[in-house]
C-alpha cells in the first residue's frame, strides 16, 4: 500500500494521495483514468502504452478461451486410441505383420479383438499388436491374427488377452482422456527418440509398464505375468 502519487511520465499529474495497492505510474485507477483522459501527456501514454497493453490482454484471454473450447470439443478418446496404436508400433518396430508374417506395406496397430465390439479393452496395449494396413482392413484376418499371437507369445498370453473382454466399462471424462493423451504423447516421443528394438519378452514388459504408467486400467488388466 502506497500513496497515490504520480511518478515518471505522470509525475505532475493530479493525485488523490490515498493509499492504494493497485497503481500504475504511481497513480490509483481513478487518478490514472483522469490523467489519461484530461492531459496531453496522459492521452499520449494511453495511446502508446495502455491501449496496446489492453489489446494484448484481450487477445491472450481470447486465445485461452479458444484453447479451452478446442479441448472441450475434441474427442480425446479417439485421439488417445490413435496415439496408443502408435506406441505399439514403436514397441514392435522392425517386425513384420503379425498376421501375415511379412512386411506388407504400412504397419499399423491392429486389435487382436476388434475395438468396435470390445470398446473397454480397445485402449489396452496387450490387445494391440503390429499388423499391416492390408491385413488390418481385412476382417478375414482376425482369426489369423489371434492364431499368430498364440504362436509367438504362447496360448496363455492369448487367453489373457481374451480375458480382457471382461474389463469393466470405462467411466473417464473427455478431459481425463485429454490427460491420458498428453501422457501417451510423452511416451511415444520417448520411444521414438530412443529407437529401441525389443525382444519377445521385452515387448510384453513394455506393454505392462506403459499400461501401468497410463493408468487407464486397473492393475489386473494392465499386466501379463510372464
Amino acid at each position: 500500500m502506497k500513496k497515490c502519487k504520480g511518478i515518471g511520465r505522470s509525475k505532475n499529474a493530479e493525485a488523490c494521495g490515498k493509499l492504494s495497492d493497485n497503481r500504475q505510474l504511481g497513480l490509483c485507477p481513478l487518478c490514472l483514468f483522469n490523467w489519461m483522459h484530461e492531459t496531453e501527456a496522459g492521452k499520449l501514454w494511453k495511446v502508446q502504452v495502455f491501449d496496446p497493453r489492453v489489446e494484448r490482454a484481450k487477445k491472450e484471454e481470447q486465445k485461452k478461451k479458444d484453447k479451452e473450447l478446442k479441448i472441450n470439443l475434441t474427442n480425446w478418446r479417439v485421439k488417445l486410441q490413435t496415439k496408443i496404436q502408435e506406441i505399439t508400433r514403436f514397441i514392435d518396430i522392425g517386425l513384420p505383420c503379425l498376421a501375415l508374417g511379412y512386411h506388407a506395406g504400412q504397419i499399423q496397430g491392429g486389435h487382436i479383438f476388434s475395438k468396435g465390439s470390445n470398446t473397454t479393452m480397445a485402449l489396452n496395449l496387450h490387445n494391440i499388436h503390429r499388423q499391416s494396413a492390408q491385413s488390418n482392413h481385412s476382417h478375414n484376418d482376425d482369426g489369423l491374427l489371434r492364431e499368430k499371437l498364440a504362436e509367438e507369445y504362447g496360448k496363455g498370453y492369448l487367453e489373457f488377452v481374451r480375458g480382457l473382454k471382461s474389463t469393466p466399462a470405462l467411466h473417464w471424462s473427455n478431459l481425463d482422456y485429454h490427460e491420458f493423451y498428453k501422457l501417451a504423447c510423452e511416451i511415444a516421443n520417448d520411444l521414438k527418440m530412443k529407437g529401441r528394438n525389443f525382444d519377445l519378452e521385452g515387448r510384453i514388459i513394455a506393454r505392462n509398464e506403459i499400461n501401468s504408467i497410463l493408468g487407464i486400467y486397473k492393475k489386473e488388466h494392465c499386466i501379463y505375468d510372464l
